[in-house]
């Protein structure tokens, strides 16, 4: 099968996973990286590797309706920033979505998993649709989260299911396909934003150990005294903050970087 790829390095396992299943990338769309959060570097070296096209920005219904006369039969996206314009193509397409929906519809609902305290996550494997995370669901797969699971951990499990995801639709995509079951009334999940990113001294140490757990690997915020919001790279609930951050209160151990 030859397909379209929209995504960058969340699943970039699964790209890479794609020549294996007898699938053609014949071109590729990402986004620009911020450095923090989102990155293609894994993306466009396979573009590169493999002689495709890789393009950054938002793909056009001409664009793919070029790919479809070429012979592409298919998009695939998974972690795409862009709406795709299905409306103005025949091709069919797919989404994985790092979350079990229809609950946890939003662009990063992996954060939120953990401030909710959930015990139970996974990806969805859908049919593209006009509006972001509401075409019917193809395929599922759920995992139990742990008390400590933090956003590091919860993304390996995630990259994990999708792949085998993925693994399972192209083995047989027609039945996959027919097989679909709409997704209901959902619940759309916003990306956090500072205010819920951020430890401040009144916290009691499970709100502040859930935080810092939500955000491990991309950071969050300390909140001091003064109001003064300091950027966090990585930290642990426990004992004692290191001599940079004077002043705040005992929440934070292990190795805290503070930003400067």
């Amino acid at each position: 099968m030859k397909i379209v790829y929209f995504g960058y390095d969340l699943f970039a396992d699964c790209l890479e996973r794609l020549p294996d299943l007898g699938v053609e990338v014949m071109a590729i769309y990402s986004f620009p990286s911020d450095g923090v959060c989102d990155f293609h570097d894994r993306v466009q070296a396979f573009a590169l590797r493999w002689g495709i096209p890789f393009h950054v920005g938002p793909v056009t219904g001409v664009e793919l309706n070029a790919l479809a006369a070429a012979g592409c039969e298919m998009m695939v996206s998974a972690g795409y920033a862009y709406r795709i314009p299905v409306e103005q193509t025949n091709l069919r397409g797919i989404n994985l979505h790092p979350a079990l929906l229809p609950l946890g519809r939003g662009p990063w609902p992996m954060p939120v998993t953990i401030l909710r305290g959930l015990t139970e996550s996974g990806v969805t494997l859908h049919k593209l649709a006009p509006r972001f995370d509401e075409g019917d669901i193809l395929a599922q797969a759920a995992f139990p989260l742990t008390p400590q699971e933090d956003l590091q951990i919860l993304t390996g499990k995630l990259q994990a299911a999708a792949v085998s995801l993925l693994e399972a639709f192209f083995a047989d995509p027609a039945s996959a396909w027919a097989k679909a079951r709409p997704q209901g009334k959902g619940e759309y999940w916003p990306e956090p934003d500072e205010r819920e990113m951020t430890i401040s001294p009144n916290m009691t140490v499970a709100e502040a150990d859930r935080i810092l757990r939500a955000f491990r690997g991309v950071g969050c915020y300390f909140a001091r005294e003064d109001g003064e919001r300091i950027p966090v790279r990585e930290g642990m609930v426990g004992t004692a903050i290191p001599a940079a951050a004077e002043g705040v209160y005992t929440l934070l151990d292990g190795y805290l970087e503070i930003l400067k």
